[in-house]
């Protein structure tokens, strides 16, 4: 029975049509039209007062649900209280404005932890060997559950899958700079995305990812300027490939044809805007003799937390051409102030609201934003409201408030995303509570029987275009309806089967029984940090035993369909779950721990858990 029930799952799961149900947990703020409702204060009725209006919309337990999904890794009954007690705009700004502790200085904290620190600093132990990069994963996971900045920490990884780097490909140990680089967009998530290009574009770890960290301009030894992060600056970052209008709609020429945004001109002119740049600080656990940073010091002297400094005589003082001759970058001018005349002139194209607002809606709401949609966010993204460009917090707030995003009554088969791999894992832990002995949650997802089963980890992309596409269109269910599949790009066969057999792991077995690390051991001055199954995660099961001995297997679905489904749980899936259940209670004598966790194991595996509608 088991086995025809996953086989069904399956065939659900790749299924076109979506059937949306209908949740009445919207009200105001993203309508047409604006709505008020007025009642009385006392029986006679002489005097009205306003009740509901579209600033202060109220929400139910499937929207809170709903909401939290999109915009945090997961909710727990509190998360949830908290929504509902707040009201949507106000959870929102009170997430944008709360006091957050840095990325660095969390991953600091946990450096500490695990008695490095003092050792770095006190010998020539080098923090940044590859033994510490773990410990960028680590504060990734032990934030997300210990800090209550729920939005910011969404927000910092949906803008890290645009700005992607691959801490195992090339900066491998320089775990300082990458901790120090998740920043840009964790602290700065809400910030402006002018200062937001321009700190990674002077951040040394994305200087070694993309190769314009000692780019040289052309001399007589064959140097020549490298054109990497010249062009992704452009496809990636900013304006991408073909000119937009500001619904995300490509614009066409007189013959219908798309207009490229840039040739391989602007590739070879940009590439001479971003040479002569190098490491800006020495690191202060390997000093050089002199003390003094130089273009063509050795790596491993090069501080990664530090802004690149500019080497004017290594860097191409012609002037640049470039977008032809729209921007003209004259000769003999620095060169921080060509790159910020190109950064300046890349912020203001036309192209980057609809660009990234249909990259952040893709992330957090749906895969298939109408044009309406994108439109909304990226006029928001142009101008706040009071004249202000580029407003990261209004743009993420208005892609959370939209119409889109909040009104069920909109739901139809265009909607929704599926649920990333690292979504699907958080949201069981904050469904279920996990809690550590410790109260750290020290979890390394580049461990075998995650990144292998799943294709997906914490700043593991396998290349600078993602995980995937944003285009990503599914050949046998997708094309033919003119829609994207972003996420189906990690869905393969082998993943599919492997996320059964992790996830039966995981609600049989342990939660990464040997990848919480809280023993640490020196060894010939190598501190290493050693699985520790007194600190083993576990979930709390209790309130859902309760709920089952209440209200019966049915009663449990209806639970479970909330905290997991968002209320989405179709009949057909539910009598499906039940009936094995039930089979089960009678065949197998499950007692009731086993029973539920069956039923979650049994939940996770349906299409309505796994797309966010």
């Amino acid at each position: 029975m088991r086995y025809f029930l996953l086989i069904y799952f399956f065939i659900l799961s790749s299924s076109v049509e979506l059937n949306a149900q209908i949740y009445h947990d919207y009200f105001g703020t993203g309508n047409e039209v604006g709505i008020s409702t007025t009642s009385s204060p006392s029986e006679s009725g002489d005097s009205l007062i306003n009740t509901l209006n579209g600033t202060g919309y109220l929400i139910d337990r499937v929207g809170a649900y709903r909401l939290l999904t999109q915009a945090s890794f997961g909710a727990s009954v509190d998360d949830v209280d908290t929504l509902i007690e707040l009201g949507v705009e106000n959870w929102i700004d009170w997430q944008i404005n709360i006091p957050h502790r840095s990325f660095f200085d969390h991953y600091k904290e946990i450096f500490d932890t695990v008695s490095v620190w003092s050792l770095a600093v006190d010998s020539e132990f080098n923090p940044n060997s590859y033994r510490r990069s773990d410990l960028v994963t680590y504060t990734f996971f032990d934030k997300m559950f210990s800090d209550s900045d729920r939005l910011r920490q969404k927000a910092a990884f949906a803008l890290t899958q645009i700005f992607v780097i691959n801490r195992m490909d090339g900066i491998n140990g320089l775990a300082f700079g990458i901790a120090d680089y998740y920043d840009i967009f964790y602290s700065g998530a809400f910030g402006n995305y002018r200062e937001m290009i321009e700190e990674m574009a002077y951040h040394p770890i994305m200087g070694r990812y993309l190769s314009h960290f000692k780019n040289q301009k052309t001399n007589n030894e064959g140097a020549r300027p490298d054109e990497n992060f010249a062009r992704e600056i452009m496809q990636l970052f900013t304006i991408g490939l073909h000119e937009l209008n500001n619904d995300g709609t490509l614009k066409l020429d007189s013959g219908g044809k798309t207009i490229p945004t840039y040739n391989i001109h602007d590739v070879e002119e940009m590439a001479k805007v971003f040479t002569g740049l190098s490491g800006g600080a020495l690191a202060f656990y390997s000093p050089v003799p002199n003390g003094v940073p130089a273009f063509n010091m050795n790596d491993s002297h090069v501080d990664y937390t530090a802004r690149m400094a500019m080497y004017t005589e290594h860097h191409e003082t012609s002037g640049k051409n470039i977008f032809d001759n729209d921007l003209i970058i004259p000769a003999n001018q620095s060169g921080e102030q060509d790159i910020e005349d190109v950064l300046d002139y890349l912020f203001n194209h036309p192209n980057v609201g609809p660009f990234i607002s249909l990259r952040l809606i893709q992330q957090l709401v749906k895969s298939n934003p109408s044009p309406q949609y994108i439109n909304r966010v990226a006029t928001v993204f142009n101008d706040n409201g009071n004249g202000v460009r580029g407003d990261m917090g209004a743009v993420f707030k208005v892609i959370l408030t939209d119409k889109e995003a909040r009104d069920c009554e909109l739901l139809n088969a265009t909607s929704g995303r599926m649920l990333q791999p690292i979504e699907r894992l958080t949201n069981l832990m904050f469904a279920l509570d996990m809690k550590t002995p410790s109260g750290k949650f020290w979890f390394d997802d580049r461990s075998y029987y995650f990144y292998l089963h799943t294709d997906q980890a914490f700043l593991s992309s396998p290349s600078v275009f993602n995980f995937f596409s944003p285009f990503y269109v599914h050949d046998d269910c997708v094309a033919d309806n003119d829609m994207y599949s972003p996420e189906f790009q990690l869905l393969t066969s082998r993943t599919a089967i492997s996320y059964i057999n992790m996830l039966n792991g995981f609600i049989h077995g342990f939660l990464f029984k040997y990848s919480n690390h809280t023993k640490v051991e020196t060894v010939s001055q190598v501190i290493r940090t050693n699985g520790n199954t007194d600190d083993t995660p576990y979930l709390n099961y209790d309130p859902l035993v309760d709920v089952l001995i209440a209200d019966g297997t049915n009663g449990l679905m209806d639970y479970l369909n909330l905290i997991f489904c968002r209320g989405q749980l179709s009949d057909i899936s539910k009598t499906i779950i039940v009936n094995t259940l039930n089979d089960y209670q009678q065949l197998d004598g499950l007692d009731n721990i086993k029973l539920v966790k069956e039923a979650i194991y049994f939940i996770m595996l349906t299409p309505d858990y796994l797309i966010l509608k």
